[in-house]
């Protein structure tokens, strides 16, 4: 067995030309008090040397590199993958774009340990810019019209939300995971490539007999939307291909995890949401978004 395999967690972040980013996230999980655990950075296909250079100056952590950018499903797989072949108990999924309280490790992992029957836990997460609002509080979800969200996100934290509880779905965005799960499970649906990957994967857990936990004691802060935003123009701040991503995805979801009768009723809504979205932003002008919408929407419903 690999020495390195005594860890008991492996941490994956990804890593896509977000040097700054990336480092803060790093500097935060060397402040942590629970030494169990490696940092496996995955460099997805970044053209600025950002994962050579974080390498130099983490040098605990483990590089993978990517010539090409896998997305946050290959990404992380990739990651996944070697912590797999490395024996890890845990895999912790963390965005590159949060920052960790040095305690967050110990409620997470305490749970798991003593709850065999859950696969998955949460920590609660806020905004790193506003630390006194919530980003997510665990997941919210509605089978019938296949519509997920965060729980709590803006609202500001007055304890409202420190009620440890299930959740139909964990956000990516710092995911702790049993890897006997995953060996049951599988690993991110790579088709997603980015967007509802999560609440997949969450729903695929679950659908193998294990719930999902939110653990408020544990607590970490997040970006937001660091590595998805470009400068404005007059397509908005948020690039049209997030759009087919979110489009395509949500049919993705719905296609693989709906019964017949919530097949119909959430194929309706997404069709009527996105029109009318299309609407908008034609009016506004906003034509590569609609050409965007309109080809995710015809790929989430016949692409294999």
């Amino acid at each position: 067995m690999n020495p390195i395999s005594q860890d008991k967690i492996a941490v994956i972040i990804i890593n896509w030309n977000g040097y700054a980013l990336t480092k803060a996230c790093l500097e935060s999980l060397r402040k942590v008090t629970y030494n169990h655990f490696v940092s496996i950075l995955v460099d997805n296909g970044s053209e600025d040397g950002s994962g050579k250079k974080l390498k130099e100056e983490f040098p605990e952590i483990q590089l993978l590199q990517s010539h090409q950018n896998l997305g946050f499903t290959g990404g992380n797989n990739l990651g996944i993958q070697w912590a797999l072949d490395h024996s890890f108990e845990y895999v912790l999924l963390l965005n590159n774009d949060t920052v960790v309280e040095p305690d967050f490790f110990q409620p997470l992992v305490s749970f798991l340990d003593q709850n065999l029957d859950y696969g998955a836990a949460q920590p609660k997460i806020m905004f790193e810019k506003e630390r006194d609002k919530i980003w997510n509080a665990g997941g919210g979800y509605f089978k019938w019209l296949g519509m997920s969200w965060s729980v709590g996100i803006g609202k500001e934290d007055q304890g409202q939300f420190d009620k440890e509880m299930d959740t139909p779905w964990i956000t990516g965005c710092a995911m702790l995971v049993r890897s006997a799960v995953i060996h049951k499970s599988g690993m991110l649906d790579d088709r997603f490539f980015a967007y509802y990957e999560d609440v997949e994967w969450s729903l695929r857990i679950q659908k193998n007999g294990y719930k999902l936990r939110f653990i408020p004691k544990s607590k970490i802060y997040h970006v937001a939307g660091g590595s998805s935003k470009n400068v404005k123009t007059k397509e908005g701040v948020v690039p049209p291909i997030i759009h087919f991503y979110r489009t395509r995805n949500h049919l993705f979801l719905i296609r693989k995890h709906a019964n017949p009768l919530s097949f119909v009723l959430s194929l309706l809504y997404q069709t009527a949401k996105n029109a009318a979205f299309i609407i908008y932003l034609a009016f506004n002008g906003r034509f590569q978004k609609v050409k965007a919408i309109l080809k995710g929407h015809f790929e989430g419903l016949f692409a294999k």
